[in-house]
């Protein structure tokens, strides 16, 4: 239907900045180039280039553009969000889609001929951007983007097309501008212009256009001009949307004030067919919601014909058919019914409409290809004519639908009519016209006729006059009552619409009219001329004049349109068709002689005339040549006349008859073999289809060719220069080694001339000492990457580094190589020199353990290297770039002496030189020495400094500490020991002697013992634990009972002093206080080994008489603990009831 808008509430989606749709095909790299060119600097826009590409073939499309634009070019690659002054270009072998500001990669269903990508992208342009949204439509062939177009302008946005005179290929612009929604039609250098223009009014000026207009006394200026010019009054639609498509087309000219518009509206023409086109958006489609076509089918049409008669009538009406493809579809379904029930009514559709450019769009039924998806495919199959760029209608369904103009607010509805289809176009209109429209349609429809709306649109306060048969499908039913809504029709409703462009002068120009000639002349017409018909190509009577209540049976045309060849009386309805037909195909005058045309009263003998008065209007005069027949009353019809004549005629008609059956035999055997070839001519046009497609795909190649060439040629100027000015030595050969050009610098280490150019690399005569290039060179040119090789010439007493690279071809081959010798004498000599010294600082901090770090205080930066790292015991995944992180690990006590030394060194008084320690994980702690010094380089305060392990100096001073410790606690205990060998040996001798050797016996164990404690045990660098055990208790047995239990465990010596320090530690304490130490006592010793852990457990049974543990701990306890430590494991004890107790766990090695 003829929408005035494209959103029946309004809210057109608005985002934050333009996006531009860009269709080409054949020619279109051209006019891209003139397109964007011709506009300087950035525009805030978006633009999506769709260009018919070949899949096989890789775009250059995106290289080529972007010299002639400031903005980026790209190739879209899907998933990128659309950004303003960026140009997006579609890939080969794929579609484009905007969905929520994101360009997608789309798969082609359709193969290729048949695909519309600038369709399916405009589509969703126009869905996803609304009134920011623009098209344009550049060269080509076809009629690709003819349908997207239709969708952009249904959400509000801009419709530009290339003038066809400048285009390549006009197709695909002449497609668009035949829709007759195109806004501008441009040279392309001018297109970005229009378009910067349109959008720079931006979305504030269009809704301060809006409120401004709603209530303006201007917009009611407006509609009386455009009723005057164009003829259609349209002050009783919707205020909002008439403000919003009038703002939009001041946004066009750049206009924003009303006044000046409604001006301009007065003095051109143009712009009042420009707005009345834009009132009467054309948005329309085959089976548009097919769900509620199927239920009209289902619940109507499918009925309707099921009841029907052969011959009988069924009307139909579709007002605000735009274009016809409602129309066509609803044919279609009646076509189908028909066939399915066996039935041959004679079915009648007015499709009616006040746009006289979409009704010529319906009657010659050619619509672009894109169009035919929406077609279910077994209509296609039945009632589509297939073509190159456009199908059409069957011949039977076109001869179902008749166009007309006629305006629903100003015309007297049809009548008799079976079923009403207004689908979207009361939803325009306001509440008052409403109330007059839905009447009439009452009074059109027949008794249980069916109205069929669109899904925003309902019978509202009429339901007195429609019942429901499917509200989902907007179907309603009309109840057989009488209307009491008036239909009165406007007093213009006798006036057609007056477009004066071409058919009325100005008012200047119009020459008097002398109103007395004209009575004269109408009364003559009326009165003393035959019965004069006017009628148009379709046999729709235009005009009348005469009583031609003689000739028609229904000649009143108040109700609705005349056709003259069904409502003619017989002996005329004949000839009406035939006559016409021979005027137009001869551009003479006819004239039919002695015709008898049977009336209520008679037959009339008559003669009729027929003259062509311009295209498409004929001028039919009938006139009596004869007296009325009456026909005979009575019996006359109980006898029949025979006439010697009768014999002939019946031969005649079996002649006739038999000459007929031999016509239908021939027309069968012509509709079989007419299939045969439609099957081919449907072959034969995808077969052009697709052959067009290449041919479009080609001819971009072409372009894209061209002006690669181009390229290609400054690109060889620039090379050329390059080469003339460059102080490298460069070779260049082919795939066959063989010399293709060359710099002027290498013919120092060649020395070549011209003459050497087509030649074998190998047979060049050179400087250079060794030939290595040439098996680089080879590999080079089988692809094998870049390689380097270090060559020198004693002649020339110079070094050169050599880099062979593969020779590409713009495709990616490779053909050849590329060789290139830079002079590295004096950088290698410096190189050397540094790296000598490299070297020797490397192996000095190597050797030393030293660290090297760099600290920025201005940024807290820290840069460390390895040694560095790991004396600072920094994990791999951290990057210790902060000092603060680095301070936080070490103790607070070192921490602040260390801030308080950094930030004396900042101040440059004081050179950073501090001992710190750095807990370990383990339990250990590292101490490590800094130094550090401030340097200024460029303005940039750095400090430098190293790090290097102290510890093992410390781990010195602390164990010479702790050995004077522990001899002072040895010695201490060996006293007590031998006093207590002393006291025990006292208490067990008889006499003197055997005193003396029990001593001394004790006295050689403790020393045995002593020297395991501080040697190795064995050669082997182990000694057992139970060995040791027994040597370190030994001295300390005097009869108590010792229990060992355990299994063989090797102690390395590395442990080995640290163990039986312990052990020695236990034994001395068990002596003086415990089990060892009264004559009753009890030790038993249990150990084993466990994944690498040692596990010892020392019980004893018996105590010292008078020995309390206060639990403070004292030097030995402290000694065992360091000793634990040492052997990385862990040292426990407590007193029992009976005893002590206690356990180590130490690794075993």
């Amino acid at each position: 239907m003829a929408q005035v808008d494209g959103s029946a509430d309004g809210a057109d989606v608005v985002k934050e900045f333009p996006i531009v749709g860009v269709g080409a095909s054949a020619g279109g790299l051209e006019a891209l180039r003139e397109m964007f060119g011709g506009f300087e600097g950035k525009c805030g826009m978006a633009f999506v280039v769709v260009q018919h590409l070949d899949p096989n073939h890789e775009s250059l499309m995106a290289q080529l553009l972007e010299r002639y634009t400031s903005m980026q070019v790209s190739q879209a690659t899907g998933g990128e969000a659309i950004q303003p002054d960026h140009v997006y270009v579609i890939p080969p072998g794929h579609g484009l889609a905007l969905d929520d500001g994101v360009l997608n990669l789309t798969e082609f269903k359709d193969p290729r001929g048949m695909r519309r990508p600038i369709d399916d992208f405009f589509i969703s342009l126009a869905k996803d951007r609304g009134g920011q949204a623009a098209c344009v439509i550049l060269s080509g062939t076809g009629a690709d983007g003819s349908s997207g177009l239709r969708a952009i302008k249904e959400h509000g946005g801009l419709c530009i097309a290339q003038d066809p005179d400048t285009a390549a290929y006009d197709g695909m612009p002449s497609s668009a501008i035949g829709t007759g929604l195109v806004d501008i039609v441009s040279e392309p250098e001018q297109i970005v212009e229009h378009l910067d223009s349109f959008f720079r009014l931006g979305t504030k000026l269009a809704e301060e256009l809006e409120t401004e207009l709603y209530e303006a006394d201007e917009l009611d200026d407006l509609c009386g001009v455009l009723h005057e010019v164009i003829g259609h009054d349209f002050s009783q639609y919707k205020r909002n949307t008439l403000s919003r498509r009038v703002a939009r087309r001041m946004q066009v000219l750049g206009l924003d004030d009303m006044r000046h518009y409604v001006a301009q509206l007065r003095e051109d023409e143009n712009e009042c067919e420009a707005l009345f086109r834009d009132l009467l958006i054309n948005v329309t489609s085959f089976f548009r919601d097919r769900i509620a076509f199927e239920k009209l089918e289902d619940l109507v049409i499918d009925p309707l014909v099921a009841r029907s008669k052969d011959g009988e009538e069924i009307r139909v009406w579709v007002p605000g058919c735009s274009s016809g493809e409602e129309a066509y579809s609803i044919a279609m379904m009646f076509g189908m019914a028909t066939r399915k029930h066996g039935t041959r009514p004679y079915i009648q559709i007015f499709a009616t409409d006040i746009d006289e450019g979409m009704l010529e769009i319906g009657r010659a039924a050619s619509y672009p290809l894109s169009a035919i998806e929406s077609i279910p495919a077994a209509y296609r199959d039945e009632f589509i004519v297939g073509g190159t760029d456009h199908f059409g209608i069957s011949p039977y369904i076109r001869d179902m639908v008749r166009f007309s103009p006629h305006n629903v607010m100003r015309d007297p509805p049809y009548s008799n009519i079976d079923l009403v289809s207004c689908r979207n176009l009361l939803i325009y209109f306001d509440d008052e016209l409403q109330k007059t429209v839905i009447p009439r349609f009452h009074f059109a429809l027949k008794q249980n006729g069916s109205l069929f709306l669109g899904s925003s649109e309902a019978i509202g306060r009429f339901e007195d006059l429609f019942e429901t048969v499917d509200q989902s499908a907007r179907l309603f039913r009309r109840r057989s009552v009488k209307g009491s809504y008036h239909l009165h029709l406007p007093s213009d409703m006798r006036y057609a619409a007056r477009r004066r462009r071409g058919e009325l002068a100005s008012a200047s120009e119009r020459p008097t009219v002398n109103r007395v000639e004209t009575d004269a002349l109408q009364l003559i017409a009326q009165r003393y001329a035959p019965v004069s018909l006017m009628v148009d190509a379709e046999g729709m009577l235009v005009e009348r004049w005469g009583s031609a209540g003689r000739y028609l049976e229904f000649p009143d045309k108040l109700e609705r349109n005349v056709h003259v060849p069904t409502l003619a009386r017989p002996g005329l309805r004949e000839i009406v068709m035939p006559l016409m037909r021979r005027v137009r195909e001869t551009g003479r005058r006819c004239i039919a002689r002695n015709l008898e045309i049977k009336t209520e009263f008679g037959m009339l003998e008559a003669r009729a005339t027929c003259e062509k008065v311009r295209d498409g209007i004929f001028l039919l005069v009938i006139e009596d040549s004869g007296k009325l027949k009456e026909e005979p009353e009575g019996d006359a019809d109980d006898f029949e006349d025979f006439d010697a004549g009768d014999g002939q005629v019946q031969f005649l008609e079996e002649e006739l008859h038999a000459t007929r059956h031999r016509l239908r035999s021939t027309v069968e055997e012509l509709e079989t073999t007419n299939e045969e070839l439609k099957s081919s001519n449907e072959e034969m046009m995808s077969m052009n289809e697709e052959l067009q497609s290449t041919n479009e795909e080609l001819t971009t190649v072409n372009d894209e060719l061209k002006n690669k060439v181009d390229q290609l040629t400054t690109a060889n100027s620039d090379l050329k220069n390059f080469f003339d000015s460059t102080q490298l030595a460069v070779l260049v050969v082919d795939a066959d080694m063989n010399i293709r050009s060359y710099t002027d610098a290498a013919t120092e280490l060649f020395p070549i001339d011209d003459a050497f150019l087509g030649k074998p690399l190998g047979n060049l005569p050179t400087n250079l000492e060794t030939k290595d290039y040439l098996d680089k060179a080879r590999r080079a040119a089988r692809g094998e990457g870049v390689s380097e090789s270090a060559l020198s010439s004693d002649i020339l007493d110079a070094e050169y580094i050599m880099r062979a690279m593969p020779y590409r071809l713009l495709d990616g081959d490779i053909d050849g190589a590329t060789l290139v010798f830079t002079d590295v004498t004096s950088t290698l000599t410096l190189e050397r020199e540094l790296r000598e010294e490299s070297e020797r600082l490397r192996l000095a901090l190597e050797v030393a353990r030293i660290g090297i770090w760099e600290y920025e205080p201005g940024t807290d930066t820290t840069t460390l290297d390895d040694t560095e790292r790991r004396l600072l015991n920094i994990p791999e995944d951290d990057p210790g770039t902060s000092m603060q992180d680095i301070l936080q690990t070490i103790p607070s006590e070192d921490r602040d002496r260390i801030n308080k030394s950094l930030r004396m060194a900042m101040e440059g008084s004081h050179v950073f030189d501090e001992i710190f320690r750095l807990p370990l994980g383990n339990g250990k702690i590292r101490y490590l020495h800094g130094l550090g010094k401030l340097i200024n380089n460029g303005g940039k305060r750095k400090f430098i400094g190293v790090t290097f392990d102290v510890s093992a100096e410390q781990g010195l001073l602390d164990q010479r500490e702790l050995m004077i410790k522990e001899m002072n606690h040895r010695v201490k205990n060996l006293f007590s020991v031998i006093a207590a060998m002393v006291t025990i040996a006292a208490r067990d001798a008889d006499d003197v002697s055997s005193f003396a050797d029990g001593l001394r016996e004790r006295i050689y164990a403790l020393g045995r013992s002593h020297a395991l404690t501080n040697s190795p045990a064995n050669e082997n660098g182990s000694v057992e634990l139970r060995e040791l055990i027994e040597t370190v208790l030994k001295p300390n047995m005097a009869g108590q009972e010792l229990a060992l239990d355990g299994e063989n465990v090797a102690v390395s010596n590395d442990k080995l002093t640290s163990l039986a320090l312990i052990l020695h530690e236990w034994a001395t304490n068990s002596a003086k206080y415990g089990a060892l130490g009264v004559e009753d006592g009890s030790l038993a010793i249990g150990w084993r080994e466990e994944d690498g852990l040692v596990s010892l457990e020392w019980r004893e049974t018996g105590r010292a008489a008078g020995v309390e543990d206060d639990g403070t701990p004292g030097f030995g306890t402290r000694l065992v603990a360091t000793a634990a430590r040492q052997l990385q494991g862990e040292a426990s004890g407590e007193a029992s009831a009976d005893g002590y107790r206690r356990e180590l766990s130490f690794p075993a090695r």
